[in-house]
């Protein structure tokens, strides 16, 4: 049976200890902060000033005008000799190289513009090609006189200027809260045991139950507040939009957190040191990374690493936070999300007093 008064005193004492414990407040707080710098900031998944070398005469073909029209590119070096562009792409000194054919050479008469890309990091020039072809294909029917509206018009909704923050910051809420609450109770038992507190807690009264709950407590209060920090320094400094159901999703946040928490609670307390309990966390939470649609296209995995990712709250988090702040959507789509990461918490859970109890007896 739980406890409510010695649940609430487990609680005030890990409160204390939080407040006292620098290296855990910077973990709550100066890790999200330089989390939403870095990947608003730095990362982006458009890439722009791609070096782009170009040999023969690109004016007349009207790739020249395409390649400045887009903005994405800069070009190092132009109207190269033959071959002059290939070989700034092999000595590194471009990612895509442009051998345009003699124009006045017999030989070169029907040959096509050669476009080498550099494909040890496709990441890096792969989004920029493609607009490159099309808006090259416009130069030249613009320019034989070719009939308006042959291009079709594309429309980015939801996101329109395709900005990298815009797709990020909506699940690096998610991915804050995981890795804090993550780390939080991975390391709640396992320091106690470091720090000679373990036989204290074998000499009270509280039981399994109590433990747990009293000691993640204060962690389900701080998780909504980091998720807040987060969206609203994403929308005031990176104009992430915020349109949809935000309450239901700042409010389902506890729960997301809970189902870290009592995970990290089994690991801490089967782990003999911090260091064992830290790894296995790491064990855990780079797969969710990867796998959830944060970083790479969910859609675009096999089915074996789609059916890993649903099982991981955090691809449900990802999914209910975009929907919400780019699409609109209520908070019908946040309850439906949140299911599976309450299956998840209650699986945790059940292995978290079950660990725990095996240690206290």
């Amino acid at each position: 049976m739980i406890s409510c008064r010695r649940t609430l005193a487990i609680a005030r004492v890990e409160v204390l200890r939080l407040v006292h414990d620098r290296p855990s407040l910077s973990l709550i707080f100066a890790v999200p902060a330089i989390q939403v710098v870095l990947f608003g900031g730095a990362i982006q998944l458009n890439p722009t000033h791609v070096p782009i070398a170009i040999a023969g005469d690109a004016s007349e073909l009207g790739l020249r005008s395409a390649i400045e029209q887009m903005g994405r590119f800069r070009i190092v070096a132009d109207a190269l000799p033959p071959g002059g562009a290939a070989a700034m792409l092999r000595s590194g000194k471009a990612v895509i190289a442009i051998e345009v054919p003699p124009q006045d050479d017999l030989n070169a008469v029907g040959q096509p513009v050669r476009v080498l890309i550099d494909g040890a990091d496709p990441q890096e020039a792969g989004p920029a090609v493609a607009p490159l072809e099309t808006n090259y294909l416009k130069a030249k029917l613009e320019a034989i006189g070719g009939p308006r509206g042959a291009l079709p018009e594309l429309s980015w909704l939801y996101n329109p200027s395709r900005d990298t923050a815009w797709t990020l910051m909506p699940a690096l809420a998610g991915v804050v809260v995981m890795i804090s609450a993550l780390l939080l109770g991975t390391l709640a038992l396992v320091r106690e045991r470091e720090q000679g507190r373990w036989e204290s807690l074998l000499a009270s009264p509280a039981s399994a139950l109590d433990l747990v709950i009293g000691k993640l407590m204060p962690y389900l209060v701080v998780a909504p507040v980091q998720a807040a920090i987060v969206l609203l320094v994403a929308h005031f400094l990176f104009g992430v939009p915020l349109l949809g159901a935000v309450v239901a999703l700042i409010m389902a946040v506890p729960l997301f957190a809970l189902a870290h928490l009592l995970l990290g609670f089994a690991i801490s307390a089967s782990a003999q040191t911090q260091v064992q309990a830290i790894q296995a966390s790491v064990f855990f939470y780079l797969p969710s990374m990867l796998l959830s649609g944060f970083m790479f296209p969910f859609a675009a995995m096999p089915a074996w690493a789609r059916a890993i990712g649903r099982a991981l709250p955090l691809t449900h988090f990802v999914q209910a936070a975009r929907d919400v702040l780019l699409k609109g959507a209520g908070p019908d789509v946040v309850v439906m999300e949140m299911l599976p990461v309450a299956a998840f918490a209650v699986v945790a859970g059940v292995l978290a007093v079950l660990v725990c109890g095996s240690r206290l007896e």
